[in-house]
């Protein structure tokens, strides 16, 4: 805690003795209601009689003039309060000047302070901040006489025996005068440069404050009167740091948020305004909006209480985080929100924590599938309907990522289900933090006949790739016009000699065609567009494909998978993550058949990766039976056989 404090800059009020205020123009009038006068002055008798070393109060926003002189850009109420308080206990006396740039030369807002003892009745009611400002000096006067009439300050200090109105005033009056290494109030001081005054003073009135709303709570939380217990404030700084560094954790971040936090928020932020059930649309406008939750004392809940639901709610957080299927569902559902637009809201978040408090795990982990099996039927009930012309991609994205997951989820079931391994835990979950961070297409494994080649240096790689790969479909006789490779090598003459798009279109179409037809099964074109063909992969390497044939495809993938060797001919391929299924596709994991191929995706591969995604992601393939019998999991899609059993009905 100490070391904190000593992070924060500080000053005692004392330090503020003989400075100048200049109160910019744009700034509002005193606005303090004698609620707001009454906590603070029961705060800092609170604060008196404790054992406590320092009172802090929220930040000043300042610009320095000279030595004596600033501008005030956020804390006139709370520095106004104090001067009426100081004037009361000090017969008159001001601890420092205010100069409203309002009033121009005629200084009567100063003039009306220095004579608050006894003001004019009818300035009182001409002048609204007049109003206010007097309303909230004779609260203070109230308050003090109370203690002389009650003996204990409406409760606030049942236990001080000693109660008269000079005792308490003399007592308010040394803290007042402490210095910084006292037993004093002490104020966060933000200095502002001079030219940046502007600039601050929007952003602190739009809610985007230099020190950052987790900066002010925590202050608040180990600074301040706060009602956490004695000797807690050093167990409270462990567990906020503990807690900071835990949501530091990309891993754990993105499971819960689709995007980096923006300059003035922090991630603890989202604890903060999860427990305050700050708005989203509060929260843009007002970073500090939780902050002023936690440090209002007129709620029903205290700081201890409110600190015990940040810990709680973290724990709870850490708990789902813990569960690795929870994790992935979850992180599947707050990948679709921001695929949906709906990128910071709570309201989802809010939800989790409901279900996972009020439900066993088993049914918390069945809830989550029944949302994410929602959300894929609002694309298609089958996964035979998602092509790659849908007007949106993002339905495949989302039906290719959760297939990444099952088959995460299936490989942990299966070794966790091997005694001999007595595995603990999960050993690989799908990075949440790199499908935000990277940029992602749908591809196509086998290449299409109509992909387009605008570019020169894409059809001189493609032309490199298909020579290194296939270099016997250019050695045709381009005389011999009945030759398919005589036919090509004509075509690929024809290119050379005018380097158009036009002519290398033509002799694209003529290589796929016959490597096609030469493969035997080859995938129609058709068949290229639905998802036995295609895969998610990240852009980078999708438009390193240059839409090649397979084999140069397969290598790209590898060397982007970190699998690079000095032999590599391939350049510009960075090493990124390849989600699993795609990896498997390239490596022919699917087909199992001993003869199967590596030169070329066919049909039997493109069915056999299809049989897997019904596999995992669709429903067992039973035809009768109850409507009321739960099946023991639930997945996201109706198995093809029950589609055609209730079409043929």
């Amino acid at each position: 805690m100490e070391e904190y404090q000593d992070q924060m800059p500080m000053k005692a009020f004392a330090e503020l003795k003989g400075y100048t205020f200049h109160i910019p123009y744009q700034q509002r009038g005193y606005k303090w209601a004698p609620q707001n006068v009454r906590e603070l002055l029961k705060d800092l008798w609170e604060f008196v009689n404790s054992d406590k070393k320092m009172y802090c109060l929220q930040p000043l926003a300042v610009v320095r003039s000279d030595d004596e002189n600033y501008v005030l850009l956020d804390g006139q109420q709370r520095l106004t309060t104090l001067f009426l308080l100081y004037k009361y206990l000090n017969n008159n006396e001001d601890p420092y000047t205010f100069e409203f740039k309002r009033d121009n030369e005629s200084g009567v807002r100063w003039k009306y302070l220095q004579d608050i003892e006894s003001p004019d009745k009818e300035k009182v009611d001409s002048n609204i901040d007049f109003f206010f400002i007097n309303r909230a000096y004779c609260t203070i006067k109230d308050w003090f006489s109370e203690i002389a009439k009650s003996g204990n300050a409406n409760d606030i200090s049942e236990s001080e025996e000693d109660c008269t109105l000079e005792n308490v005033k003399e007592k308010f009056q040394t803290l007042l005068n402490a210095g910084k290494d006292e037993k004093s109030i002490q104020l966060i001081w933000y200095e502002v440069e001079n030219e940046k005054q502007h600039e601050v003073f929007r952003s602190l009135n739009s809610g985007k404050v230099h020190l950052t709303n987790t900066e002010l709570i925590k202050a608040l939380l180990l600074n301040r009167v706060s009602g956490l217990p004695d000797g807690s404030r050093e167990e409270a700084a462990i567990q906020f740091e503990m807690i900071e560094r835990a949501m530091q954790d990309d891993h754990f971040w993105y499971m819960l948020r689709s995007e980096p936090t923006k300059r003035g928020q922090t991630r603890m932020d989202l604890l903060f305004n999860l427990v305050a059930r700050t708005s989203n649309e509060d929260y843009e406008k007002d970073f500090r909006t939780s902050f002023r939750w936690f440090s209002d004392s007129t709620t029903d809940e205290s700081l201890v209480d409110k600190w015990i639901k940040v810990r709680h709610t973290f724990l709870r957080l850490k708990d789902i985080y813990s569960n690795i299927e929870a994790y992935h569902y979850i992180g599947f559902l707050t990948y679709e929100g921001s695929q949906n637009g709906d990128k910071n809201s709570y309201k989802p978040i809010v939800k989790i924590l409901e279900l996972h408090r009020d439900t066993t795990k088993r049914d918390f982990i069945n809830e989550l599938r029944k949302s994410i099996r929602k959300i894929m039927n609002g694309f298609h009930e089958s996964i035979d309907d998602f092509l790659y012309y849908d007007s949106s991609k993002k339905g495949l994205r989302l039906l290719f990522l959760l297939h990444n997951i099952e088959t995460i989820l299936e490989r942990y079931n299966k070794l966790k289900a091997n005694k001999d391994l007595e595995l603990k835990r999960e050993f690989e979950q799908f990075p949440f933090e790199l499908l935000h961070k990277q940029s992602w297409d749908i591809e196509h494994i086998a290449s299409q006949t109509n992909s387009s080649f605008k570019n020169i240096q894409d059809r001189s790689d493609w032309l490199e790739s298909i020579r290194t790969d296939y270099k016997e479909y250019f050695e045709g006789d381009e005389n011999d016009a009945d030759s398919e490779l005589g036919n090509i090598k004509k075509k690929l003459l024809q290119y050379e000699k005018t380097n158009s798009a036009e002519n290398f279109m033509v002799l694209y179409n003529a290589v796929i065609t016959y490597h096609d037809k030469k493969m035997g099964e080859s995938i129609t074109e058709e068949e290229k567009n639905k998802v036995g063909n295609l895969v998610l992969l990240d852009s980078h390497t999708n438009r390193s494909f240059h839409n090649s044939l397979f084999p140069r495809k397969r290598r790209i993938v590898i060397i982007a998978d970190g699998l690079k060797s000095a032999e590599d001919k391939e350049t510009g391929i960075k090493s990124l993550f390849i989600p699993i299924c795609t990896r498997q596709c390239f490596t022919k994991s699917y087909s199992k058949a001993s003869n199967t191929t590596m030169n070329a995706w066919l049909k039997s591969d493109a069915e056999a990766y299809r049989l897997d995604l019904i596999e995992k992601l669709c429903d067992d393939p039973v035809i009768s039976g109850s409507d009321s019998e739960k099946p023991e999991i639930i997945r996201f899609f109706k198995h093809p056989e029950q589609i055609q059993i209730n079409s043929t009905n």
